[in-house]
């Protein structure tokens, strides 16, 4: 059977394209090290590594053309491959960065007899000689001869990056996704809309209600569509199919489950007229891009207890009060209005 190949001339992937796509290929997470010419631990979070052979025992790392651990092990000729565990997450946040002078302030590490640092705790350390380098198109392709390794024996769940964010990987007969704070217990729901998490979040006022509802695995994400629902009694109390707040949140829902995964932020605030019916804020006369402070605040307390980096606010142009354009005191990277 002849099989149709497309030529470059016909369509070029685009680098979001290759992003969301390579995407949905799981893998681990580690930090690669090594050190400076005066001695100075250099690392970077890297996912695309592999072993490449068993004898002799060589192992690849991808690593930006413009980092500076790639600079230094390339001149120190010996680096480590440190894959992280699941409670490293932080580990992983904070070498994603450029290195800066207090990358590893607190960062529990050693040297090891070939001169490169080590980190505490680490799932497995990879020690390794420069054996090789090829080109990677954005990216350097760095072969190691490994000269050590490390590991234990035991089941530990490793970091794992999936689709763009940061999850878990847990023994058989565990819980398949990854816990949140104690202070923060999670429902986990089975729904028309595939799996989704819901977690309370804690207010001073007995009558404000606050459910964060996660839609797929956004946790430590960066990108994530989030959209504050603000409850309405016409549409939440009644089930009024014409309530607009209703109308933007069924709106949002599709939006979220098109990309797979996202936020939902649910705030209600009892003490309100008609516990803030859409209705009651119209008829206020409410400003429509100076949504109360109340309302904000547990949608800041989302991004924090979930990591969320640089989300996309989702704002509903039907609804009487729809986010400002530059939210005060959110890692927001674009407000996108349906």
């Amino acid at each position: 059977m002849a099989v149709s190949m497309r030529t470059d001339s016909q369509r070029q992937v685009s680098a979001a394209e290759l992003r969301a796509a390579i995407g949905h290929f799981a893998t681990g997470v580690s930090v690669v090290t090594s050190a400076t010419h005066d001695g100075r631990p250099i690392g970077s979070t890297a996912n695309a590594l592999s072993s490449v052979s068993l004898d002799p025992p060589l192992v690849l790392v991808c690593l930006r053309e413009e980092s500076e651990t790639l600079g230094a092990l390339l001149e120190h000729g010996r680096f480590a491959i440190n894959v992280l565990a699941d409670d490293q997450l932080t580990l992983a946040e904070r070498f994603a960065s450029r290195s800066g002078h207090d990358t590893w302030e607190g960062v529990g590490h050693r040297k090891s007899a070939h001169g490169v640092p080590l980190l505490d705790g680490a799932l497995a350390r990879i020690e390794c000689v420069l054996h090789d380098v090829a080109d990677g198109g954005d990216h350097r392709i760095v072969i190691g001869r490994v000269l050590d390794v490390q590991h234990p024996e035991a089941h530990i769940p490793p970091l794992v990056f999936y689709r763009g964010a940061f999850s878990g990987l847990h023994a058989p007969g565990e819980t398949d996704h990854p816990p949140l704070p104690a202070n923060l217990p999670e429902v986990f729901i089975p729904t028309r809309d595939g799996d989704v998490s819901l977690v309370p979040v804690e207010e001073q006022r007995h009558a404000a209600t606050s459910v964060i509802a996660l839609v797929g695995r956004p946790r430590g994400s960066s990108g994530a569509l989030v959209y504050l629902h603000r409850g309405c009694f016409l549409g939440d109390a009644l089930g009024h199919l014409h309530c607009r707040r209703g109308q933007a949140l069924r709106a949002a829902l599709a939006r979220i489950r098109a990309e797979g995964t996202g936020v939902v932020v649910y705030h209600r605030d009892d003490t309100s007229p008609f516990a803030g019916c859409c209705v009651e804020d119209f008829a206020a006369g409410r400003p429509a891009d100076a949504p109360a402070e109340e309302t904000l605040r547990p949608l800041r307390r989302a991004l924090d207890d979930l990591r969320l980096r640089e989300v996309r606010l989702l704002s509903c142009r039907a609804e009487p009060d729809p986010l400002p354009a530059r939210p005060l005191n959110l890692d927001v990277a674009a407000i996108e209005p349906f």
